[in-house]
């Protein structure tokens, strides 16, 4: 972590955000064009969106390894006494990846370079871990009802179970484990709770747009995931880089756009009003170039929706106290006691079921005025169908981040929500925040 980040953490008794469960590892071997190890090569890996390099040297096997690498696109450099100079450019590097990237020097000056401008092709071929990455083009281009990004889990062999909305409505195993057994980390830390069932609640839904990648960790993953025995969900936030990025959505559903159900077109019954607009956008950029960067998404949701109720009122007698026509099934009047005349654990009946009117309190007379009126009066009771139109703000979702990155070697990590490095930069700060507001009403 930088010198800042250390004593904010140290003032506010925090943790580091940034652990190698939200990072990755680009390793490899170096050799020469015969096979032979090189040994003290000089590496450099460049994040291509941040600038951000960690440095590392082979080691007398010829082998090298940049640990605790975020996630993104790198360039990796090597140099050696003798051999020209190596550039491999388009390197992807997941979340928990562990990517080798090999690297064979050709003789040369150290002033000549090769470069490989091409996609690398990099292989897992040091952990045993199973599981699925999920990466941004999936999440933003396939289709999510709801734009649930948890539900994209099912990309991954052997899901089963059910997604939905709500902190208690994840309800989904993998290799039939049970789903208590499961772990959520977003950003390294732990965004499952405990509930009846285990840690099988998630509280912490993000923005589709702010999510750069997941990756669900089916079997065999490493101990740094010690709170599951079932499976690991760990999802990544985007992050700044040094260009300016911006997207703005409105997601539209409108009855207007709708067919009718088959069976109430052919009985006249017009289609409900149903609109429902998922909205928001996600702004990123740097705030100081190479050095920091922020990201921040606003989403929100606005359903209104038509709905019918079938329901009991009172009958005209029964409003005004006469309750001798009611009766709670057939050949069995009810009867109406007198709470004033309880006498131990006996009262006695109102004469002939009918309330005097000078018992009704005044407030409860004036709400009777606005009940509805029975519209069927078969039996056993009256009834009357109440159209319902119903408003509801189900989420509204803000997230922010500042990622600070400084120039160190692999292994010291550049330090996430975290102070600001710049002392030119120091009244600000970054900091990271997922809230969601749930509201509800009628109208």
């Amino acid at each position: 972590m930088s010198k800042s980040a250390l004593l904010l953490c140290l003032g506010l008794g925090c943790a580091p955000m940034l652990a190698q469960s939200t990072t990755g590892t680009i390793l490899g071997t170096v050799k020469d064009s015969s096979g032979a190890l090189v040994p003290q090569a000089k590496i450099l890996i460049i994040n291509t969106g941040t600038n951000a390099r960690y440095d590392a040297i082979t080691n007398n096997e010829g082998d090298y390894a940049g640990a605790l690498v975020p996630i993104g696109a790198y360039l990796l450099e090597v140099t050696a006494a003798g051999f020209r100079s190596y550039k491999q450019d388009g390197i992807r590097l997941s979340v928990n990846q562990q990517a080798r990237v090999d690297v064979i020097l050709a003789v040369g000056a150290v002033t000549e370079t090769v470069e490989v401008t091409s996609d690398a092709a990099v292989i897992e071929t040091t952990t045993s871990s199973v599981g699925k990455v999920v990466d941004y083009k999936r999440i933003l281009e396939l289709p999510l009802n709801t734009r649930n990004v948890y539900g994209l889990i099912y990309l991954t062999p052997g899901v089963s179970g059910t997604i939905g909305n709500s902190h208690n409505q994840i309800g989904y195993s993998i290799n039939g484990v049970r789903g208590g057994l499961m772990d959520t980390l977003v950003d390294g830390a732990s965004a499952a709770f405990p509930t009846v069932n285990g840690f099988h609640g998630i509280s912490v839904f993000p923005s589709v747009d702010a999510v750069e990648e997941f990756k669900v960790q089916a079997q065999n993953y490493p101990a740094e995931f010690g709170r599951s025995l079932g499976s690991v969900l760990n999802l990544v936030y985007k992050s700044g880089t040094n260009e300016f990025h911006g997207t703005a959505y409105d997601f539209l559903r409108n009855s207007k756009l709708d067919a009718n159900n088959f069976f109430n077109s052919g009985r006249g019954i017009k289609l409900g009003s149903f609109k429902r607009n998922q909205f928001g956008g996600v702004f990123s950029g740097p705030i100081k170039r190479d050095k920091t960067f922020f990201m921040t998404s606003f989403e929100a949701l606005r359903q209104r929706s038509f709905g019918e109720a079938l329901t009991t009122v009172p009958t005209a007698l029964e409003r005004s106290g006469n309750f001798s026509q009611t009766a709670a099934g057939v050949g069995r009047p009810i009867s109406i006691f007198d709470p004033l005349t309880t006498l131990g654990n006996v009262r006695q009946a109102f004469p002939g079921n009918i309330i005097p009117a000078n018992r009704f309190d005044a407030v409860s007379r004036n709400l009777t005025r606005w009940w509805p009126k029975p519209i069927r009066s078969g039996r056993p009771e009256p009834t009357r169908t109440i159209s319902i139109t119903q408003v509801r703000r189900v989420w509204i979702r803000i997230t922010s981040m500042c990622v600070s990155t400084t120039t160190s070697p692999t292994g010291s990590v550049s330090s996430a929500a975290s102070a600001i490095a710049a002392p030119s930069m120091d009244r600000l700060s970054c900091f990271q925040a997922n809230w969601a507001s749930p509201k509800a009403g009628l109208i």
